[in-house]
């Protein structure tokens, strides 16, 4: 008995050696969904950190990079999300243009200080009167 938790102990003394008191995340999965496969083949995620700045609002950046040789658009919206994982607000679709095999960093930053977690979402763009044309 007295070795399982000696073993325990130990165990969380390394976790906690890790810790870091500031908030922040990098590389975390499940955070982005995207709404279909034609946005998922051609976009890959390089790299996503979040952190708190100035008056508890959480920022999120996010390197995005476009697979294919030219440039596309795609519609990103944030939902912004409680301790508990609900939702408490989101963003509206809003364009993002990515540039043909270069990455390219999104940012957004919560409005509320009492936003906990978020998820991205990436979809295919919606056509526009200017694109409609084309």
């Amino acid at each position: 008995m007295l070795r399982i938790i000696t073993v325990v102990g130990i165990g969380l003394l390394i976790g906690l050696a890790g810790c870091d008191a500031k908030y922040h995340r990098r590389d975390e999965a499940g955070r982005i969904l995207f709404e279909n496969t034609a946005v998922k083949d051609c976009v890959r995620v390089i790299q996503q950190d979040s952190d708190r700045i100035e008056g508890g609002l959480l920022r999120v950046r996010t390197i995005l990079k476009c697979k294919k040789k030219e440039d596309i658009f795609v519609d990103v919206k944030t939902v912004w999300k409680d301790a508990k994982g609900y939702a408490l607000y989101e963003t509206s679709w809003a364009p993002f243009l990515l540039t043909a095999r270069e990455p390219k960093t999104l940012e957004v930053v919560s409005m509320r200080a009492d936003v906990a977690d978020y998820e991205l979402r990436v979809r295919q763009a919606k056509k526009t009167e200017s694109t409609k044309n084309d």
